[in-house]
């Protein structure tokens, strides 16, 4: 039973006046979230520091919470439930998987992936992105297990990405395009963005390849501009569906603008380490650079998918008038870029093989 002379005791004692001095209470406040952000920060679990492990670990301007190296495979799975200064990029794409698994089954109700042909290019793009958000994940988790194991992890979230960049441009050019330009270059399109998509990929695993710790600015260059030439053609279909931009924009049309202003956001609070590099050492844990990258990255999935499902529903009968998609085209067209990929990614490993066998 409720015992009320209990509750009846403490009443009395909360004051919902606004007598109390509130600058204190906030001060209070500010002090609470200072010491709970300095512990979150505080790496107990994985004491390794930017001067422990070799220079190709090390991130910029990120010193604590490295994971020791040549452990058992057990210590870096069981990383994914401690807290180490990869933890927050780890989950952010985990979570990535798990929502665009949740959004191929609610797209699959509404749209019916396989009976609907013209549906294939969404479903194409949805697989693309879970396996970018799957390479990245398991990249970022098991990467510090040794030198080699690093460049293969990262070589294989290169093709990750570059899937994505493709399954983007896709999912743009049938759905979300004006109806003139998907009639003036739709197949062209497909085809340049498959090589934009085999180009990016070959340019990151390039510049891991030649260029060595510490890293010149010329790597960063090399690979954002792969990456970059990728996707800013995978929008132009949307530029050319906003442009003019009258404001106000619609639900659709937001979440576009949206898609763009998160991915260029990203890209420079990544490319150029901030906001880490005003404050060495105080985000190692949580709030680097890289760390909002994904979630950039995360929203800018979230947006693409949504706003172009609208499309489609709005613009449906026009969409589903067009000549069906041909199953070995739309999956064919991913296979080939995932095929040229590996080749890339074996190659690079090849010679870093080759590298080791010269040096010893």
């Amino acid at each position: 039973m409720l015992d009320l002379t209990r509750f009846a005791y403490y009443v009395p004692s909360l004051s919902f006046s606004f007598e109390h001095d509130m600058r204190a209470r906030l001060q209070n406040l500010h002090l609470r979230a200072q010491s709970a952000f300095i512990s979150l920060q505080n790496m107990s679990r994985y004491p390794c520091t930017s001067e422990d492990v070799p220079p190709i670990f090390v991130e910029r301007y990120i010193i604590h919470g490295y994971r020791s190296l040549h452990k058992p495979w057990s210590y870096y799975w069981k990383s994914l439930f401690h807290k180490h200064n990869e933890s927050i990029n780890v989950w952010s794409h985990l979570t990535g998987i798990l929502y665009m698994g949740y959004l191929f089954y609610y797209y699959n109700k509404r749209l019916n992936f396989f009976e609907n042909s013209h549906s294939w290019p969404f479903a194409v793009s949805l697989s693309t992105a879970i396996i970018m958000f799957l390479c990245s994940a398991f990249a970022h988790l098991l990467h510090s297990k040794s030198e080699k194991i690093h460049l293969t992890c990262f070589s294989i979230d290169y093709l990750g990405v570059s899937l994505h960049g493709f399954g983007s441009g896709f999912l743009h050019i049938y759905y979300s395009a004006p109806e003139w330009y998907y009639n003036k270059i739709e197949y062209e399109y497909i085809f340049i963005l498959l090589l934009f998509g085999i180009l990016a990929c070959f340019l990151n695993c390039f510049a891991q390849d030649y260029f060595s710790r510490p890293y010149p600015p010329l790597k960063r260059v090399c690979q954002f501009s792969g990456c970059a030439v990728l996707w800013m053609y995978s929008v132009i279909p949307l530029i050319a569906r906003l442009f003019p931009l009258n404001f106000p924009l619609d639900s659709t049309l937001m979440c576009h603008f949206g898609q763009i202003l998160f991915f260029i956001i990203g890209s420079i609070l990544f490319g150029f380490d901030l906001p880490q590099r005003f404050c060495p050492g105080s985000l190692d844990f949580i709030g680097q650079g890289h760390q909002l990258f994904h979630l950039c990255i995360y929203l800018v999935t979230v947006l693409q998918m949504h706003g172009v499902y609208w499309d489609y529903e709005d613009k449906r009968t026009i969409i589903d008038q067009r000549t069906k998609p041909d199953l070995i085209f739309c999956a064919g067209s991913m296979l080939s870029l995932l095929l040229w990929n590996i080749v890339t990614v074996w190659y690079f490993r090849r010679r870093l093989r080759e590298k080791n066998c010269h040096e010893k």
